[in-house]
């Protein structure tokens, strides 16, 4: 207790206005001096602590309120000051001092170690820097949003009409289908038809064929019991006749197979085997027995294809016989050959018969079409047109190369 009372006591020390002789003018000029220092201290405490209130992001807050500790306790060493110039309680002074010391110094000592961390925050060149950036960052954001939000628009017009197109095209596909499908019913009903109407073509053939045969036997037979029991009654020009109407019977036979070997060569169907070209060719000239005046050669070896054996036979046999029939040199000369491609194999009938002039190469091959007008001549027009027809059922084409006088040479082509 008395040590308290010593604090606020004035004891038996002199005020401070006697050191300045109480002079008014020194006096006041310390009053005013030191309450105006003591105003200004208390003032700063005040801004830093609404300065810190209003920022809560700013750091080193602990900081900031020893700043305003020490602030505080300077000013009241100024009003002390001021108080000492009447009543010398020098204690109380002291006092003040030495709390204003020791806040001072523990703002000092606090004050070091926040040194680093206050110069790594960035200077305000860096800020405007940072915050420009971001400034350009937000612009270069809010043009890609407002682009987005563009595209996002076409977008939804572009999956819109895209959408619409689907529902269109999708309607259009059903439609199409039933189209198709109703096409479909239709082929179906248009093939059965077809197959009708073709196998009565076949059986309209075949009867016809042997109704026309038969009696064209009986002509062919009688013609010939004609001339062989009445020969010697019938004069030269009789005999020629009977001969000729035998000739003219014989040729319409001829027609009558032609035209129903053509009627089954798109209908009749065989079952397709590995063919050896080779041997179907020796078969054909062995079965043609070619005059001896005749050579037939082949300079190629033959391949070996998947076909129907007649049909392939039919080719050889109705080409190799026009070449026979029709050579008119006194040695003839026939050359099979086949050359390979990519796809398909190329065939050759090479003869040196009369040949054929240019404007005659596509109508060789139409159905009784013929060159020769020879009323003795079997030909019946329908041979090459045979030809054609079975190799286009296989996928090739057939033609033909000639001069007058130097001969022909018909090729065709089978796919692989």
């Amino acid at each position: 207790m008395e040590l308290l009372y010593n604090f606020f006591s004035s004891g038996n020390f002199i005020p401070h206005g006697h050191c300045y002789l109480w002079k008014p003018e020194l006096v006041w000029l310390h009053i005013l001096a030191d309450t105006l220092i003591a105003l200004s201290y208390y003032s700063i405490p005040l801004t830093l602590i609404y300065f810190v209130r209003k920022r809560d992001d700013i750091p080193f807050k602990v900081i900031f309120l020893l700043f305003g500790a020490f602030i505080i306790s300077c000013g009241t060493t100024h009003l002390m000051e001021v108080w000492t110039l009447w009543h010398p309680v020098y204690w109380l002074s002291g006092a003040m001092k030495a709390i204003t010391a020791l806040i001072s110094l523990y703002t000092a000592i606090t004050l070091i170690p926040l040194v680093p961390q206050a110069l790594a925050l960035p200077s305000p060149a860096q800020l405007e820097a940072a915050y420009m950036a971001l400034k350009d960052e937000n612009a270069e954001r809010q043009r890609v949003e407002q682009e987005l939000r563009k595209y996002k628009e076409t977008l939804e017009e572009l999956v819109e009409q895209r959408t619409a197109e689907l529902a269109k095209t999708n309607e259009q596909l059903q439609q199409e289908i039933i189209q198709r499908q109703q096409s479909q019913e239709k082929m179906a009903e248009l093939l059965k038809a077809v197959k009708s109407a073709n196998q009565d073509l076949n059986d309209f053939a075949y009867v016809v064929s042997h109704d026309l045969k038969a009696p064209l036997r009986g002509i062919s037979s009688l013609s010939e019991w004609l001339l062989s029991d009445y020969g010697d009654q019938f004069d030269d020009e009789g005999k020629e006749l009977v001969r000729l109407l035998i000739s003219r019977v014989k040729k319409m036979y001829n027609l009558i197979d032609g035209i129903l070997q053509y009627s089954r060569a798109g209908s009749y169907r065989e079952q397709k085997t590995q063919v050896n070209l080779n041997d179907v060719v020796r078969d054909v000239i062995d079965l043609l027995a070619p005059p001896e005046n005749i050579q037939i050669e082949i300079t190629s070896i033959l391949p070996i294809i998947s076909a129907e054996t007649t049909r392939i036979k039919q080719i050889f046999q109705n080409l190799l016989s026009n070449a026979i029939k029709f050579i008119d040199k006194p040695q003839g000369q026939i050359i099979i050959n086949c050359t390979e491609d990519n796809s398909y194999w190329q065939f050759s009938i090479a003869d040196n018969g009369p040949g054929i002039e240019e404007k005659y190469f596509t109508k060789v091959f139409q159905m009784f079409q013929k060159l020769s007008n020879d009323d003795n001549s079997d030909s019946t027009g329908i041979g090459l047109s045979l030809v054609k027809k079975i190799v286009e059922l296989y996928g090739g084409t057939v033609w033909v190369e000639s001069e007058v006088g130097q001969g022909s040479k018909f090729f065709f082509t089978l796919k692989k």
